[in-house]
C-alpha cells in the first residue's frame, strides 16, 4: 500500500509511475493499461518522445499475465512494443529461491537473465546455476553482474536488446542436456521443462494451427512461451511464432523456407513431451501427404 522504491530514485531523470493500490501481475491489470496510457498522453502528447518504459514487478510477481496484457490489448500493443523480459537470479539464494513457483515462472518467461556475482563463491556456482535454468529455459541468453561493473556497461545490456522478437539459438545437443539435467535435478524441485520440437519439411497452416488449438486444449495454463520458425507450405519465406500463454502470433521472416526446417520450444509445466512430440509428427506426416490438407 505505501511504496518506497521511488525514494530510491530520485536522482535518476526518468519518469516515475508507481502504483500503490495492488498488483498488476494478477487482478489490477487495468492499473497497468491506465498506467501505459497516462504515460502516452502525458509525454507523447506533449512532444517528449518515449524512449523505454521499463515495468519493474516485485520478486514475487508472476511475469506472464503483464506480458499477456501488452501484447492483447489494442490500445497497448498499438503503441508499446515488448522488447524484452528480464530476470535477475540471486546467485547466493538460488537454491532457496527456486522453491517458490514465481522464482520459476520468471526464469521460464525471460528473454535475457542476470545473474549476481557477490563473492568468490558464488563465482564458482554460476556454471552450475546456468545449466539448470538452460534446462527450463533454452531460449534466454546470460549475463552477469556485480558492484564492481560500470553502469553503463550494464546499461547496454538491458535497454534496447531487443531479445522478445529475436530469432532463437538453441544448441543442436539441446535434447540431450534437458533429459540429462531433468533427472540430475529433478528430486530438487520442479515440474518446469522445454520441449524443443523439429521437422524437416513444410507443414499445412491448418493443420499447424489445429495441433496449435489441440496444444493449448490439453494443456491449459501451462505452457508459458512457444517460439520458433516453420515453413509453411505454400510460402516462400518461413514463419516465426511467438506466443505467451494462450497469445500465439505469427509473421513472415525475411529466411527462405527451403534453407531450414521447422524449429520450435515450448516451455511449460507438467507437459507430456512424448504426447507433444507424435502429435507435431503427424502434422509433419501429414503435411508431406498434402501440404494443404485442412
Amino acid at each position: 500500500e505505501s511504496g518506497v522504491d521511488h525514494e530510491l530514485l530520485l536522482q535518476s531523470r526518468a519518469h516515475i509511475f508507481q502504483m500503490n493500490n495492488g498488483c498488476i501481475c494478477c487482478s489490477l491489470r487495468t492499473d497497468l493499461i491506465n498506467a501505459l496510457e497516462a504515460i502516452s498522453e502525458l509525454l507523447v502528447d506533449q512532444g517528449y518522445p518515449i524512449q523505454q518504459v521499463i515495468i519493474e514487478t516485485s520478486g514475487i510477481a508472476d511475469p506472464q499475465p503483464i506480458l499477456q496484457t501488452i501484447l492483447t490489448t489494442p490500445n497497448i500493443r498499438s503503441k508499446y512494443y515488448l522488447d524484452s523480459v528480464i530476470t535477475v537470479v540471486d546467485s547466493e539464494h538460488f537454491e532457496s529461491n527456486l522453491q517458490h513457483p514465481e522464482s520459476l515462472k520468471q526464469l521460464a518467461v525471460a528473454d535475457r537473465i542476470f545473474i549476481s556475482e557477490k563473492s568468490e563463491e558464488c563465482k564458482e556456482a554460476v556454471s552450475a546455476i546456468m545449466e539448470q535454468v538452460s534446462a527450463i529455459n533454452p531460449l534466454a541468453d546470460f549475463r552477469f553482474f556485480s558492484k564492481d561493473r560500470e553502469e553503463e556497461l550494464i546499461a547496454a545490456q538491458v535497454l534496447a536488446i531487443d531479445k522478445f522478437h529475436r530469432d532463437m539459438e538453441v544448441s543442436e545437443d539441446r535434447d540431450e542436456e534437458q533429459h540429462h539435467h531433468h533427472h540430475h535435478h529433478d528430486a530438487l524441485h520442479h515440474s518446469y521443462e522445454a520441449i524443443h520440437l523439429k521437422g524437416d519439411s513444410a507443414v499445412s497452416e491448418e493443420l499447424l494451427r489445429s495441433w496449435l488449438e489441440w496444444l493449448m486444449l490439453t494443456n491449459q495454463g501451462n505452457i508459458f512461451r512457444i517460439k520458433g520458425f516453420i515453413p509453411i507450405a505454400g510460402k516462400k519465406f518461413l514463419t516465426a511464432v511467438q506466443g505467451v500463454n494462450e497469445s500465439i502470433g505469427f509473421h513472415l521472416t525475411d529466411r527462405d523456407a527451403e534453407e531450414k526446417g521447422s524449429e520450435l520450444v515450448l516451455i511449460g509445466r507438467d507437459l507430456n513431451p512424448l504426447m507433444i512430440r507424435a502429435a507435431f509428427q503427424i502434422v509433419q506426416d501429414a503435411s508431406k501427404e498434402d501440404p494443404f490438407a485442412s
